[in-house]
């Protein structure tokens, strides 16, 4: 049964993976459908389903003939829009013979899809992620599979109070234990927590990306968001006696491939006063380390899960406020798309 909602624009691709394709196909599976992705001619991106309307064979095996994709079983060609334009066995093709076109936005690093109800889409734009266009930003990102839910991962992320057990060497030294959330804000739609850490030295992944003083002493503000089913933002910003002295902001693209897989498009962005000039490769190295053990634990519970015989009730506690409310979200959603 599906555990996330279709009608959500998710990431499917970044701009650098299907440059790196250039006319080949980018084949993903999103939602749990199979979908096609190729560049155009006039730079637009087209996704279509990615199984010919003929027999069940993947386009993606198939190959181009400019902006026209040809199947390869029998030769069944394709325009952008989904259209069947050529049968060879026969004149003309079969009446309705298509296939399905989502829409797509290219925005920043990520392309989104659309994979929900047709014209959905146009009701709910994707969410807006301005720290990854420039104005003084810088990115780094990677990709990562994991064998778990996707719940499960909003769950994971909109509590931080993990850090402790899992990545220690993350935490400022002299915090042996983080604040109550000091506020979480619920919309219909989204959630959002906040957190003011006390005073403390720079951590020396810290340190060594910010290039700031590591004698001296910082304040943090931490807040996380559930912006939506696809998208989930943690910013961490440091704070010195006159405002921001370092801002980042960990950006994750949530995208469903079936009830117990999820691709993570990960975004590292960052901006400062005084940043070293490898903090890219610093904060890829600090933040890919961190994803590991993530990951691990995260395939570990859904596991769990899957061999629970009898489902069992977890208590939770006040810090998981936030990914109580995230869960409802999500789970309304579904509800409201099955009850269509």
């Amino acid at each position: 049964m599906t555990s996330y909602p279709k009608d959500c624009w998710y990431v499917a691709a970044t701009r650098d993976e299907l440059d790196e394709v250039g006319n080949d196909f980018l084949a993903r599976r999103i939602a749990d459908c199979s979908v096609v992705f190729f560049r155009l001619s006039d730079g637009s991106v087209a996704a279509l389903e990615d199984r010919c309307a003929h027999r069940p064979y993947p386009l993606s095996a198939g190959h181009r003939e400019g902006d026209l994709v040809v199947c390869g079983y029998h030769g069944c060609t394709y325009d952008a829009t989904g259209r069947c334009v050529r049968v060879p066995s026969q004149d003309t093709p079969p009446s309705g013979a298509l296939v399905r076109a989502f829409p797509v936005v290219e925005r920043g690093p990520f392309v989104w899809v659309w994979t929900g109800t047709p014209g959905g889409s146009r009701l709910r734009p994707p969410p807006a992620t301005p720290w990854l266009h420039g104005d003084g930003w810088s990115s780094v990102g990677e990709r990562r599979e994991v064998a778990a839910n996707l719940l499960l991962l909003h769950e994971h992320y909109l509590d931080l109070t993990n850090v402790f057990a899992m990545h220690p060497e993350m935490v400022p030294p002299g915090i042996e234990a983080l604040p109550p959330l000091e506020e979480v804000e619920v919309s219909e739609v989204s959630v959002s927590y906040v957190r003011e850490l006390p005073k403390a030295p720079l951590a020396p992944w810290e340190a060594a990306a910010s290039g700031l003083d590591s004698a001296e002493s910082f304040g943090r503000r931490e807040t996380g968001t559930f912006v939506t089913p696809g998208l989930h933002q943690q910013t961490y910003t440091i704070t010195g006696s006159d405002g921001p002295v370092f801002e980042l902001v960990r950006t994750h693209g949530f995208t469903p491939v079936s009830p117990r897989a999820t691709t993570v498009f990960l975004q590292i962005s960052w901006r400062g006063d005084a940043v070293s000039p490898d903090a890219g490769a610093q904060l890829a190295a600090v933040f890919h380390e961190m994803a590991d053990r993530d990951i691990a634990v995260l395939e570990t519970v859904q596991r769990c899960l899957d061999e629970d015989s009898t489902p069992r009730r977890y208590v939770n506690v006040k810090a998981d406020r936030a990914a109580v409310r995230a869960r409802r979200i999500l789970t309304s959603m579904v509800e409201d798309e099955r009850g269509r």
